[in-house]
Protein backbone atom coordinates (compact mmCIF):
# COMPACT_ATOMS: atom_id res chain seq x y z
CA UNK A 1 0.00 0.00 0.00
CA UNK A 2 0.97 3.37 -0.82
CA UNK A 3 2.96 5.60 1.63
CA UNK A 4 3.46 9.89 0.78
CA UNK A 5 5.66 11.56 2.66
CA UNK A 6 5.17 15.15 2.55
CA UNK A 7 7.37 17.30 4.64
CA UNK A 8 8.17 21.26 4.79
CA UNK A 9 7.80 24.25 7.63
CA UNK A 10 4.75 24.25 10.17
CA UNK A 11 3.31 26.84 8.94
CA UNK A 12 0.12 25.31 7.45
CA UNK A 13 -3.08 24.87 9.47
CA UNK A 14 -4.75 21.81 10.40
CA UNK A 15 -7.92 23.14 8.00
CA UNK A 16 -5.47 22.90 5.38
CA UNK A 17 -3.57 20.13 6.18
CA UNK A 18 -7.03 17.76 6.76
CA UNK A 19 -7.18 19.37 2.96
CA UNK A 20 -3.92 18.09 1.17
CA UNK A 21 -4.37 14.89 3.20
CA UNK A 22 -7.80 14.27 1.47
CA UNK A 23 -6.57 15.29 -2.10
CA UNK A 24 -3.11 13.54 -2.26
CA UNK A 25 -4.76 10.72 -0.91
CA UNK A 26 -7.35 10.92 -3.70
CA UNK A 27 -5.41 11.56 -6.89
CA UNK A 28 -2.38 8.34 -5.57
CA UNK A 29 -5.53 6.40 -5.22
CA UNK A 30 -7.09 6.97 -8.55
CA UNK A 31 -3.42 6.47 -9.75
CA UNK A 32 -2.94 3.24 -8.24
CA UNK A 33 -6.54 1.84 -8.68
CA UNK A 34 -6.98 1.34 -4.61
CA UNK A 35 -9.60 2.42 -2.78
CA UNK A 36 -8.46 5.48 -0.42
CA UNK A 37 -8.37 3.13 2.95
CA UNK A 38 -4.99 1.95 1.07
CA UNK A 39 -3.62 5.29 1.52
CA UNK A 40 -1.11 6.86 4.27
CA UNK A 41 -0.01 10.10 3.90
CA UNK A 42 2.28 11.44 6.57
CA UNK A 43 3.06 15.05 6.84
CA UNK A 44 5.85 16.10 8.69
CA UNK A 45 6.25 19.44 9.84
CA UNK A 46 9.81 21.10 10.60
CA UNK A 47 9.88 24.29 12.39
CA UNK A 48 11.55 27.49 10.20
CA UNK A 49 14.85 26.79 12.46
CA UNK A 50 15.11 23.27 11.23
CA UNK A 51 14.82 24.13 7.33
CA UNK A 52 17.38 25.61 4.97
CA UNK A 53 16.93 26.97 1.26
CA UNK A 54 19.80 28.92 -0.79
CA UNK A 55 21.96 28.25 2.29
CA UNK A 56 19.97 29.73 4.89
CA UNK A 57 17.68 29.01 7.57
CA UNK A 58 13.98 30.15 6.69
CA UNK A 59 14.23 31.68 9.93
CA UNK A 60 16.91 34.13 8.92
CA UNK A 61 15.11 35.18 5.44
CA UNK A 62 12.33 36.93 7.19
Amino acid sequence: MPVITIAGNDGISIEKKREMVEKVSQVVAEAYDLPIDAITVLVEAYPKESIGVAGKLLSDRE
